[in-house]
């Protein structure tokens, strides 16, 4: 079996809180958690958990930036907020690794790709929050790094459904397989 991590990205209470809440993506989060859990029990596969944090004051976030230049007056994504902390249903694991990320893509000032390389993974499978966001910018990313890439579409959310779908139709297609998780996981 080709060694493949998961990426799964953003989930946590800030961005959740973005997309509806808890009690809105609770059917999403514990779909994730269930696929998750399946995914664990195949030893070829890794499981990343990546967060969006700043330092404390925001030092790493140029006034320049507009994508993020909402975030500081919000105060959101701190590493020491308890909101910007992956959120409850869907925690690492035991043997899950973490990766804390400072810009959207996972890959961008993190050390994701030494990881990756060092672990020998040649596959990748994205999955988490936003398809607009941190989907997109990592599945480009990676594909340009030279990665196999699935995305898996029943498992990322957007802001707007009309934009997750022609991402996953017209923009990942053309670099990454994109299939339900159910099949991917007939396939691990």
């Amino acid at each position: 079996m080709t060694p493949t991590a998961i990426l799964v990205l953003d989930i946590q209470t800030t961005t959740i809180d973005i997309l509806g809440g808890t009690q809105k993506l609770a059917p999403y989060l514990t779909h994730l958690s269930k696929t998750l859990e399946e995914a664990r029990l195949n030893l070829t596969t890794r499981i990343i958990h990546i967060r969006t944090a700043f330092r404390g004051g925001y030092p790493d976030l140029p006034s320049r930036n507009p994508s993020f230049a909402r975030v500081v007056p919000k105060c959101t994504y701190s590493e020491n907020d308890p909101n910007s902390q992956f959120h409850p249903l869907v925690e690492p694991q035991f043997g899950d690794l973490v990766i804390t990320k400072r810009r959207v893509s996972a890959f961008t000032g993190s050390e994701l790709e030494l990881l990756l390389r060092s672990l020998g993974i040649v596959q990748l499978v994205v999955v988490g929050l936003i398809t607009s966001g941190a989907v997109l910018s990592t599945v480009r990313q990676a594909a340009d790094l030279d990665f196999g890439v699935t995305v898996l579409r029943d498992l990322c959310l957007d802001r707007e459904e009309d934009v997750h779908e022609m991402l996953m139709e017209k923009v990942f297609s053309r670099q990454a397989r994109v299939v339900e998780s159910g099949v991917w996981l007939e396939g691990v």
